[in-house]
């Protein structure tokens, strides 16, 4: 899918696909739906791991590119020690749902920032995406 549709298209779609199928797993109704999400989740999240460590670093240049990725990954460290803080206090509130809700929220904010902020570097030199 990435070379075919793209970086951009298809990590925009693993994004959201991920965000509704968080979002159907925390509100799953019965265990054989738990499972049934749960699968389409992980599909989903794979995907996006996939896309997002193949197309980050495509959008550094080559002198910054080792620096600019792991600036990336030292935010998304940051982020999982604010995660168990925040469900902590979700938990009680919302329940199991709202966790998942928050996590299904989390996963469309980076799709649209993706879709608008995102550069397409299919096909492209990575000198030429860089410049």
């Amino acid at each position: 899918m990435v070379e075919r549709w793209g970086r951009k298209p298809t990590a925009v779609l693993m994004l959201l696909g991920s965000a509704v199928a968080a979002y159907l797993y925390g509100h799953s109704p019965s265990f054989g739906w738990l499972i049934a999400f749960g699968l389409v989740m992980q599909f989903f999240l794979f995907g996006m791991w996939s896309v997002l460590y193949a197309y980050t670093p495509e959008l550094y240049p080559t002198r910054a590119r080792a620096t600019g990725a792991g600036c990336a990954s030292a935010i998304g460290r940051i982020g999982s020690l604010i995660g168990p803080y925040a469900i902590g206090i979700i938990l009680p509130t919302f329940g199991h749902g709202g966790v998942f809700a928050l996590g299904a929220g989390s996963f469309v904010i980076a799709a649209a920032s993706v879709a608008f902020l995102g550069i397409e570097t299919k096909g492209q030199a990575l000198e030429a995406i860089s410049s």
